[in-house]
């Protein structure tokens, strides 16, 4: 299918994408942190300060980001009625996830060095406010211990709208907007096929992702069945738009073909012309466009919004692959995460291995290999496929890769290198410890992991 074949609104969205590549001078990387704050009673961050029964008051998200704007002067960003729900720092945006997780959405650097050294500012300055409070920062993709009652939703109408929507769909959509945290990277495209490309690679991989980063096997103070409980919460959100995208595999598939899919897919929210958040009732925008949602139409913003709503493992967005399939981890192997991820979605050699080591399975074959990564790591398999031996290969590649770079990001992949020899990731090396040291204390599993 050509732009020419689709309606208009498909083709403004189609060559919207095509605006944005990028020349390869101006290539950059980004990175999207989300956090778990918890206190030293193991209680959850939440939105509003609350007062304990002692009398003393404890401060919530919302005074966070205040104090860190009249620390730091850093504007703020409000919701309608007013209240602090993000922020505008020299490094990026920082905003909120539902369930007060707080994110940091980096802006884009020439290299990962760089990337770290924003991190670390912006951390730094977090921690100098919430150490003294006695709050820590949960290096974990999942909330081990509190429950979605135990936490407040964020003040909003969006989030409102989602909740109600996801709790209709699947068994787990609340977890996912209220209990779990993730390392998010984006990676810029330089041509349409290079991002199809990538995109078809980051699906592909996905399994390999969740294999070496998984690091969310516990929830609700118990052991899970899965390395990456994060990873399965997904799959119980909503499979209308989570999951491995088997329409991005289909022959001649382009941003054309990815606009349409947009086109197609149901929609949790939308705005009407005021921006105002109304519930989009599950219909797409070739539905409203129809007329079946009143006062609503296909704006450029509500196409916008198709794009966000969108949570596969990896989705192409303005300039940019984001690539979804990592838990929320502690620094060292966040900043290994990002290094694996570069070293194989900017080097055409090692995307060629990925198609190699793993372009043959088929839709219910890659499906499979992905269900078993969440659970088992790296001693999954499909076939002849063994993610172990697939790890290992691209880990070589993608060092490759940062070595010809020449920033000396190949530093950053010591804690993969040193996991893969042993067949380990973050979540089996917790479970060992939970095991064999620490008699099965889930309050130990929060103290290893506290930043």
């Amino acid at each position: 299918m050509t732009s020419k074949e689709l309606n208009f609104s498909g083709r403004w969205i189609a060559d919207l994408l095509r605006s944005q590549i990028r020349h390869p001078s101006e290539r950059r990387v980004g990175i999207e942190i989300e956090r778990i704050g918890m206190w030293s009673d193991f209680t959850p961050l939440q939105y509003s300060d609350t007062q304990l029964p002692s009398g003393e008051i404890r401060f919530g998200a919302m005074s966070l980001l205040s104090q860190l704007s009249k620390k730091y002067h850093w504007p703020t960003i409000n919701n309608p009625q007013g209240k602090t729900i993000g922020l505008t720092t020299p490094v990026g945006k920082v905003s909120l996830e539902p369930g007060s997780q707080v994110e940091l959405s980096s802006d884009p650097f020439s290299d990962l060095i760089t990337v770290k050294q924003k991190v670390s500012y912006f951390e730094t300055a977090v921690s100098e406010l919430t150490t003294n409070w006695g709050l820590s920062w949960i290096g974990l993709g999942v909330n081990p211990i509190n429950s979605i009652s135990e936490i407040e939703l964020i003040p909003s109408t969006r989030y409102e709208i989602m909740t109600d929507f996801l709790d209709k769909r699947a068994l787990l959509g609340t977890s996912m907007m209220k209990r779990t945290s993730s390392v998010q990277i984006n990676l810029d495209y330089t041509s349409e096929e290079e991002a199809i490309e990538m995109l078809r690679v980051s699906l592909l991989v996905a399994p390999v992702s969740y294999a070496l980063f998984a690091n969310s096997p516990f929830s609700e103070g118990v052991k899970t069945d899965y390395q990456s409980f994060r990873g399965k919460i997904w799959q119980e959100t909503d499979p209308s738009r989570t999951g491995l995208l088997p329409e991005a595999f289909k022959d001649n598939f382009g941003f054309d073909e990815y606009a349409n899919y947009l086109w197609q897919e149901p929609l949790m929210f939308v705005q009407n012309e005021k921006t105002k958040y109304l519930p989009g009732e599950g219909l797409s925008l070739d539905q409203i466009k129809q007329g079946k949602l009143m006062g609503v139409t296909c704006s450029e913003m509500n196409q916008l919004n198709s794009m966000r709503e969108l949570f596969c493992e990896a989705r192409i967005k303005l300039g940019y692959v984001e690539v979804r399939s990592i838990d929320g981890l502690l620094p060292e192997y966040r900043d290994a995460a990002s290094a694996f991820w570069l070293g194989v979605l900017y080097s055409p050699t090692a995307r060629k291995e990925a198609f190699n080591l793993l372009g043959k399975l088929n839709t219910q074959e890659r499906q499979e290999l992905f269900n078993s990564s969440l659970k088992i790591g790296l001693k999954a398999k499909q076939g002849a496929v063994s993610l172990s031996h697939v790890a290992r290969v691209l880990v070589e590649v993608a060092e490759s890769e940062l070595k010809a770079r020449g920033f000396g990001e190949e530093k950053l992949l010591e804690p993969l290198k040193r996991n893969v020899k042993i067949n380990e990731n973050p979540a089996s090396l917790i479970l060992k410890k939970f095991r064999d040291d620490w008699n099965s204390d889930i309050k130990k599993v929060v103290e290893y992991t506290r930043q």
